[in-house]
């Protein structure tokens, strides 16, 4: 199986990429990263209705729609 680029951070679901540097969520600060994460949602404007629908949209950048333990 591929390996994803990105990890997803287990509480706010941003993903950052995969590089060995990158140790903790810089939207967050969280270290809880993960590889067990499925769809992706790049959001580049924050005035949209979707963002008001969903809880974790608050920034623009890219997040993970499921975010699982490993």
């Amino acid at each position: 199986m591929k390996r994803k680029p990105f990890l997803a951070c287990m509480n706010c679901r941003f993903l950052v990429p995969r590089r060995p540097e990158v140790t903790r969520c810089p939207r967050c600060g969280s270290t809880d990263l993960t590889e067990n994460w499925e769809g992706m949602i790049i959001l580049i404007k924050t005035d949209s209705e979707l963002v008001g629908k969903v809880e974790y949209l608050k920034e623009p950048g890219r997040y993970a729609v499921e975010v699982g333990r490993e």
